[in-house]
């Protein structure tokens, strides 16, 4: 660690050398949006969608990025550049900034910009994973926007921390309904007979960059793909389930609260789409070094 160059409020220095405010709002109150993005061979694997992401996440909470969208896209590039990686983990990440201690985000005058760039992530399992649903619920719109990707993650941090607790690699949340949601930062997808299902915006998922290019590659494939409420029902009786995310890709789960998916192992389509999905990415994305 130390040997990334970050880029933190309008300089470019070694990650052990970063400095923020303890008084800004994101350490105290978690107020801000990210984006978790990634390169592949040089190339910014959908980078106008992430950065069109990031700047609705910011509006949802009201949260102004001095920036206009171009030059920040410059910036997170010149960040990249200056690590020299081909393939790596991209964070643009922006705070309501330093202010008074309290909720009150008047008293924050300009928004804190970071940039971060680390190697891949290690999380990239050459093996399945077994879940757990957690009792935690996804919370709905009227208490938290899941349509904005911000840094508060308690929930999700509660969740995954539940599921290490009883043996499991991860979280599966339900809504505050009790249908199926997303993982603990994943989208999820269900295969029966061929047919594919995926949790829609009514159950309080992100709507996941990840998960809209599987969708297109479904598509291709001549899959039917619905979008709609989840039983846990259905989730205990798929023939294969898949999480889909910029760190962890595509990854087969074989294990839901100890009842086994399928024939518990990645399914045909799951490999299928894996194969897939690792053929768009090294055909796609934003050049950096140009």
């Amino acid at each position: 660690m130390g040997a990334s160059v970050f880029y933190v409020k309008g300089t470019f220095v070694r990650e052990d050398e970063a400095v923020i405010s303890v008084m800004d709002h994101g350490f105290l109150y978690g107020d801000g949006v990210f984006e978790a993005i990634r390169v592949y061979n040089g190339k910014i694997f959908k980078f106008d969608e992430h950065m069109d992401r990031l700047y609705e996440s910011a509006k949802i909470i009201n949260l102004e990025i001095p920036l206009y969208k171009d030059e920040f896209k410059r910036i997170v590039i010149e960040t990249i550049r200056k690590n020299n990686y081909r393939d790596c983990y991209i964070r643009p990440q922006v705070t309501r900034g330093s202010g008074l201690l309290g909720a009150d985000p008047t008293t924050c005058k300009r928004s804190t910009i970071i940039v971060y760039v680390t190697p891949p992530p290690t999380l990239k399992k050459e093996k399945s994973i077994r879940a757990i649903v957690s009792s935690y619920r996804r919370p709905p719109s009227f208490v938290s926007p899941p349509e904005s990707k911000m840094t508060q993650y308690i929930n999700n941090i509660l969740a995954k921390i539940e599921a290490k607790g009883r043996g499991a690699d991860d979280a599966i949340l339900l809504d505050i309904r009790g249908f199926v949601s997303e993982g603990s930062g994943w989208n999820i997808f269900l295969v029966k007979n061929r047919d594919v299902v995926t949790p829609s915006c009514t159950s309080s998922i992100l709507m996941g960059i990840t998960r809209n290019v599987v969708m297109q590659i479904l598509k291709e494939l001549n899959y039917q793909i619905a979008q709609r409420d989840v039983t846990l029902s259905e989730l205990f009786t798929a023939d294969e389930v898949f999480g889909t995310g910029s760190g962890t890709e595509i990854t087969p789960i074989i294990e839901i609260n100890g009842r086994m998916v399928g024939e518990g192992n990645p399914g045909p389509l799951t490999n299928e789409i894996e194969i897939k999905f690792k053929d768009f990415v090294q055909g796609s994305g934003t050049p950096v070094y140009e």
